[in-house]
């Protein structure tokens, strides 16, 4: 990651000037929190009745990279694209009244693109507060395995999904050219799962809309 953002420094700092300096980049890392891509609601029988266990899939929390380019409009307004890059362990945790138990089920890497219109709230001093929002695609690479106890049938391979994402940060222009930004973001995409993925029959299956956060903090640099 350092000779990512080392990379994105160095390039920024020896282009030519574009439009008065109108056009930016940045890196950034931080923790990425993944939202749950699929459930299963299952009835169980016991000694003293019937209950029901439910099955959570989703992934572990792990830091994700990001890199942009942005380009003012004027002032107030820029577009831009958002390349977010994370790969992390899958799990599914399965719960029963106040008990629950986590397996191991493979591992997912996620590549997300966004395309954000940025709006800034405050376009002069040295702190610089913005909000955004915009479409976003998402490549999900899953590798699942079986793991003790687990009943899962997840698929190998890539899929793409359509999703938004929208959020908030803060520049802190320490000079001219360079600064210190801090976002936090919500990426809402379809969920990589099918209910065939998980079960041969779809009863008891829900697929949500996983929403997966991404707070970071990085440079930016204009050029």
């Amino acid at each position: 990651m350092t000779r990512v953002l080392w990379a994105v420094a160095v390039a920024a700092a020896t282009a030519l000037p574009l439009q008065a300096q109108s056009w930016s980049a940045g890196g950034a890392v931080g923790p990425f929190i993944f939202g749950d891509m699929a459930e299963r609601t299952t009835a169980i029988g016991t000694e003293t009745g019937s209950g029901t266990t439910r099955s959570r899939l989703s992934a572990a929390t792990r830091a994700g990279t990001t890199v942009d380019l942005t380009h003012d409009l004027n002032r107030r307004f820029a577009v831009g694209l958002e390349a977010n890059w994370v790969r992390a362990p899958l799990r599914i945790k399965s719960s029963s009244g106040d008990t629950g138990v986590t397996f191991d089920a493979g591992h997912v890497s996620l590549t997300t693109f966004v395309v954000p219109l940025e709006l800034r709230l405050n376009p002069n001093g040295t702190f610089r507060f913005h909000i955004m929002a915009g479409p976003a695609y998402a490549l999900y690479n899953v590798h699942g395995r079986g793991a003790a106890g687990q009943t899962f049938s997840l698929f190998d391979g890539t899929r793409g999904r359509w999703g938004g994402a929208a959020g908030a940060g803060v520049v802190w222009w320490w000079s001219r050219r360079f600064g210190v930004e801090w976002q936090a973001q919500d990426i809402i995409t379809a969920s990589p799962f099918r209910a065939g993925d998980l079960a041969p029959s779809p009863k008891g299956v829900h697929i949500p809309k996983p929403q997966n956060g991404h707070t970071t903090i990085g440079i930016r640099v204009r050029f």
